[in-house]
């Protein structure tokens, strides 16, 4: 009797101690490894590293300037992070309006949606050009981000997303810089390009292009974060794909509503409305 009620009593205390090592755990995870992104991150006055930032945002705007701004189009709409220049200054469509989270956060004077980028307040197919500058990475539902921005778009619309690349420099710094200091623009989700190809695939848009940028590490000074640093232009010219972040560039595609079946033609006749007609392809010739 004795001996079991002190295995009893060893089991319990066992029990107990696991408990607490995986409640100790869990409170670690939730404070240093967890990923709650904020839309704090979507405006750059809250980056401590803003300069690195604006470094960042001047590349991808580049690159959407000398690759994207002709694209064809009425609509077009941007997602995500914004600096203190307008992303859409240099496309030619007519209607361009941004998506925020909150009111407060453009710089600058242009249209502006309150809401959230998992739930869009706009008809389907009706945005030509969509923008999405880093909102999957700053979202708890990337998944959500990517199909609401399908859905608006319409058929043979383009998307261009901007997203960190998990192999580039600040995706490489993420972990020792959450751990080292709570800084908002660290709390990214890490998503690989292959990845967000099978999202896309899924939504029936196809991957037209893929390109690189921003190469310089996040840290240093303000010469450290210039497109004409030496770094920068050898990582261009031999196409490295260690970047800052990786710009997918895709459209969407939607089955054709035009049929190819064969319809027989109907005569002209006289005969009053409601009657039976024949078939011209079944009258038989003299």
């Amino acid at each position: 009797m004795l001996g079991f009620s002190h295995n009893k009593f060893s089991y319990e205390f066992d029990h107990l101690k696991m408990t607490a090592i995986r409640q100790l755990l869990a409170n670690l995870y939730l404070k240093y490894l967890a990923i709650t992104p904020d839309n704090a991150a979507m405006n750059l006055d809250n980056w401590n590293g803003k300069k690195f930032g604006q470094y960042l945002l001047e590349s991808e705007d580049k690159l959407l300037a000398d690759n994207c701004a002709n694209i064809a189009g009425y609509r077009v709409m941007h997602l995500g992070l914004v600096g203190e220049r307008c992303v859409l200054e240099s496309f030619n469509q007519l209607h361009q309006f941004y998506i925020r989270p909150s009111s407060n956060d453009l710089a600058f004077d242009s249209s502006l949606v309150v809401a959230d980028n998992e739930d869009l307040p706009l008809p389907s197919d009706v945005v030509d050009v969509a923008i999405v500058q880093h909102a999957l990475d700053y979202s708890i539902s990337p998944q959500s981000v990517l199909a609401e921005t399908a859905r608006v778009l319409a058929p043979g619309g383009q998307m261009i997303l901007c997203v960190f690349n998990p192999i580039g420099p600040m995706g490489l710094l993420k972990w020792p810089m959450r751990l080292m200091a709570k800084r908002v623009e660290y709390d990214f989700l890490s998503l690989r390009k292959g990845r967000v190809f099978d999202w896309l695939s899924l939504l029936n848009c196809e991957v037209i292009g893929v390109q690189n940028g921003a190469y310089n590490f996040p840290i240093g000074g303000a010469s450290c974060f210039s497109e004409h640093n030496s770094w920068q232009k050898i990582c261009e010219k031999v196409g490295s794909p260690l970047g800052n972040f990786y710009m997918i560039h895709a459209v969407k595609r939607v089955t054709g509503g035009i049929s190819n079946r064969n319809r027989a033609w109907r005569p002209l006749t006289a005969k009053p409305y409601g009657s039976k007609r024949t078939n011209i392809n079944r009258t038989p010739h003299d």
